[in-house]
């Protein structure tokens, strides 16, 4: 299991512990309404509070540049040449959601912090600065900033994506200290 997929968990047991404990005074009596919304905001506040605690627990978020190699294989080498065809990455900085930032998650399920889509030549490195990074939307999200690339073709030589590429997700620490290398193929390529 993967550290934020860990921070994750972590932070699921600690809500459903604070709403288990809200719970063990139940009945099969009707509930009284304020007391129903005293206990609501109680258990709401003690999630609120094993959050914070586990956001002080954290090293803080590392921000840093990033650099992006897509390399094609022969084939797709050989094909955009003949066909005029680019590469267009599309990279997504995200980060884990807290309570707070629950209405913020995107498609990926992250609180998205950024994002840039920039067309790249193949086998050169392009180096993403970590200004992308919107660093106010930070305190709505729990762990490490994460960072993730997905590449396709630019589709100007033909109506839709004709690359088999590698998607790559990872903390943004791991992915500015030791790189991003995607691998690519057309989809027409054996086992593509």
């Amino acid at each position: 299991m993967n550290k934020h997929a860990r921070i994750a968990s972590l932070l699921a047991m600690a809500l459903a512990f604070t709403a288990g404990c809200a719970r063990q005074g139940e009945s099969d009596e009707e509930p009284d309404a304020a007391a129903t919304d005293a206990q609501g905001e109680a258990s709401s506040a003690n999630a609120a509070a094993s959050e914070a605690d586990l956001q002080k627990s954290l090293p803080p978020p590392q921000i840093t540049p990033v650099t992006i190699t897509v390399n094609l294989s022969p084939a797709a080498k050989a094909e955009f040449a003949r066909t005029g065809e680019s590469i267009l990455l599309d990279v997504v900085y995200g980060g884990d959601p807290t309570q707070a930032g629950q209405s913020r998650v995107n498609e990926l399920g992250v609180v998205e912090l950024g994002r840039v889509k920039r067309e790249v030549k193949d086998g050169e490195a392009t180096t993403l600065s970590e200004d992308v990074l919107n660093k106010s939307l930070l305190e709505m999200t729990i762990g490490q900033p994460q960072l993730m690339v997905n590449v396709i073709s630019a589709k100007k030589a033909a109506p839709q994506n004709v690359l088999n590429c590698e998607f790559y997700w990872e903390t943004l620490a791991v992915a500015g200290k030791n790189g991003v290398t995607i691998p690519c193929k057309l989809l027409s390529e054996a086992g593509g």
